[in-house]
């Protein structure tokens, strides 16, 4: 699917982080593993550190938090919100909705239109999708786009091949409505033959949770995974991403007119720094242009590491010039997109901790 949206801008991101802070070598011990091996993998990967709330904090806590600070600089005001998107896989309550509960929590209008999206890693991408269709189709001014991601602490600390990469965040991005002649570009494909790729096996309806399913079995790589968490097959991902974005990124330069090499940046989903690398190979583009030090110091929030990834490597240039940047995302299902936007000399543009002591 391609799309082009006009009269539409970010005007605003922030990113939340918790302040508590988990180091890849004091988890050394935990795998099942050689430390020498976890080591190796580490270098490659870029494993050194992720941010892990406490239990008691949830993706509705980091978002509220994001957006509060949006509120609280006059970024924006409550009455200025027309609709409120959450995307995110997890879920504060099984019902309501994640944008319900936040719009409680943050005491919006009765008006604001809540939407909630059940996305993963490539979240973001659709997420802005269809914050710039509501802009476009209705008389709503201003979204709020929420990528949350939170729960990390629950994960199996005794599989090497998941929980080293996770880490909780969120990011809040502000879409408006624009008179200036600008536009946001969109490619997004779906190629669900990999289903299986990314998948958690058991715990929803087809295989409800049980005694069995919690029990942890050795992988065929030696992990020690449960059926309830999260199974991927590393290589798999790693070659659908190779063969999909490099090409989504060719295709929408093409419809859009833009040429590759006026692009200031590619800023893409961060799942580690190896595969963020050979990406990068492949684009035919300066590494410069493709940070791939989200992982190894917040590890990967999902469909938050692209807001994430803004605030903490160009927070002062997009305050303060105008950027043109490509944007790429992917995920379980499996799912791929890629954006191209003007975006810059924003009003708000700032990492944050949740404080978590």
């Amino acid at each position: 699917m391609k799309a082009c949206i006009g009269s539409v801008t970010i005007s605003s991101v922030c990113a939340v982080v918790p302040s508590r802070v988990s180091k890849f070598e004091d988890e050394i011990k935990e795998y099942p593993f050689s430390e020498r091996s976890s080591r190796k993998l580490a270098k490659t990967m870029g494993f050194k550190e992720h941010r892990i709330a406490p239990a008691n904090v949830t993706l509705i806590d980091l978002a509220e938090y994001g957006v509060r600070s949006l509120f609280d600089n006059h970024i924006v005001s409550k009455n200025d919100v027309g609709a409120l998107i959450f995307v995110s896989q997890q879920h504060e309550y099984p019902v309501p909705g994640n944008s319900k509960v936040l719009h409680n929590r943050l005491g919006l209008n009765p008006s604001t239109h809540c939407i909630d999206m059940y996305e993963n890693c490539s979240g973001f991408i659709s997420g802005l999708f269809s914050a710039s269709s509501i802009l476009a189709s209705t008389d709503i001014s201003t979204v709020i786009l929420v990528n949350s991601s939170a729960g990390t602490i629950h994960l199996n600390i005794k599989d090497r091949n998941t929980y080293p990469i996770m880490g909780d965040g969120a990011g809040i991005t502000v879409i408006q409505k624009t008179t200036k002649e600008e536009k946001i570009y969109f490619d997004i494909i779906h190629d669900s033959s990999e289903l299986n790729t990314l998948i958690v096996p058991a715990g929803g309806m087809r295989t409800p949770s049980s005694e069995d399913t919690r029990k942890l079995r050795s992988d065929s790589l030696g992990n020690l995974v449960k059926d309830e968490d999260l199974h991927m097959d590393g290589a798999k991902v790693f070659h659908f991403v190779m063969e999909t974005i490099p090409r989504l990124t060719d295709e929408i330069c093409k419809y859009s007119g833009v040429e590759k090499g006026s692009v200031d940046y590619f800023i893409t989903h961060q799942p580690n720094k190896f595969l963020v690398d050979k990406l990068t190979e492949l684009l035919g583009v300066d590494l410069r242009l493709v940070f791939d030090n989200i992982v190894e110091n917040f590890g990967n929030s999902s469909s938050a590491t692209i807001p994430v990834n803004l605030c903490f490597n160009l927070s002062d240039k997009l305050k303060n010039d105008k950027l043109k940047i490509c944007f790429s995302a992917f995920g379980a299902g499996m799912s791929a997109g890629c954006a191209i936007c003007d975006i810059g000399k924003l009003n708000y543009c700032d990492l944050l901790e949740y404080p978590c002591d």
